[in-house]
């Protein structure tokens, strides 16, 4: 009974051991997986942190003239606030296309009306001669508040073949010269700055001022840009083609009997115009039959003297 109670404390022992070793090996295993969780997590906040930095951290300054901010501005299209805020830019556009009685008349009016608005004749040409049917085209510079007005007016003055009004928004390519037109004279004064304390090499001094020139040159390009677009905006470009026609009738919607007499007319001119060829080729043949018929009269003679000589050759031949 002593030994067996022994036994029973030693089993008792083993089995509280083993138990201890399990729990152990269990916490081991658990601190193993938080340690690893909490490490990868810092590595993950430590690479957000790294991609913040470089994303809107300052970048380092290349060796050279100058490291300018501001080019990756102007790069930055505008804000949608900028374009809500801004006057529309918008450049007018349109195309008449006429049939008027009376081409001088016509002429006349178009040059007045222009003045009348405050715009101006920006080309004119004229096609044929007095006495013939005449046909021109205007290209009519108006002011943009008179431009409808003009338009209406002008379409007036005859019967309208085709009106095409166009517009082009410009209001984000200006708002964005402007920003990039800013950015480049703040790096202009930047440069001058830098060029008035330059205390070093010639080289240095050179590269410098080659940098201002280049700066001052894309500074020019922008404003002639803004300027053009201005002058756009603010003065509207119609085109006006017109012909004379003294009897003008408008086209119809087409019947039968009107298609009849329009194949039927078709068809005559079509033969008028291949008999007229036919003329014109008979015309031009004949100068070449008569030059050929010069050529061989001699060749004709000589071959009848040759026959008269010789009698029995020409029997032969015949």
């Amino acid at each position: 009974m002593g030994a067996l109670r022994e036994w029973n404390i030693v089993r008792a022992e083993r089995i509280q051991e083993t138990g201890a070793a399990e729990m152990h090996r269990m916490n081991w295993t658990l601190k193993s997986v938080v340690n690893v969780a909490a490490c990868g997590f810092a590595a993950v906040l430590c690479g957000c942190a790294q991609q913040e930095i470089e994303q809107f951290g300052p970048a380092a300054e290349a060796p050279g003239v100058v490291a300018d901010d501001a080019a990756g501005a102007e790069r930055e299209p505008p804000a949608e606030d900028d374009l809500a805020s801004a006057d529309r830019k918008i450049i007018y556009t349109a195309t008449v296309n006429l049939v008027v009685p009376d081409f001088a008349a016509a002429d006349r009016k178009i040059q007045s009306l222009a003045r009348e608005t405050g715009g101006f004749v920006a080309e004119f040409r004229e096609d044929g001669q007095y006495g013939d049917r005449r046909s021109g085209r205007w290209v009519v510079r108006t002011p943009v508040k008179h431009f409808q007005k003009f338009l209406d007016e002008v379409t007036a003055l005859g019967v309208p073949e085709m009106r095409e009004i166009s517009t082009q928004d410009v209001t984000e390519e200006y708002v964005d010269l402007e920003a990039r037109l800013a950015n480049k004279r703040k790096l202009e004064q930047r440069i001058l700055d830098l060029l008035e304390n330059q205390t070093g090499e010639i080289k240095d001094i050179i590269a410098v001022e080659t940098e201002l020139a280049r700066v001052r040159e894309e500074i020019e390009r922008m404003e002639g840009r803004l300027r053009w677009l201005a002058q756009r905006v603010e003065l509207t470009t119609v085109t006006i083609f017109a012909r004379e026609e003294f009897d003008y009738v408008p086209p119809q919607a087409p019947t039968f009997a009107g298609k009849v007499q329009s194949t039927w007319s078709h068809s005559l001119a079509a033969l008028g115009k291949a008999g007229e060829a036919l003329a014109l080729v008979i015309v031009a043949i004949v100068p070449w039959l008569a030059v050929l018929a010069i050529l061989l009269f001699p060749l004709l003679i000589w071959w009848r003297l040759r026959r008269r000589r010789n009698p029995v050759v020409a029997e032969i031949i015949t």
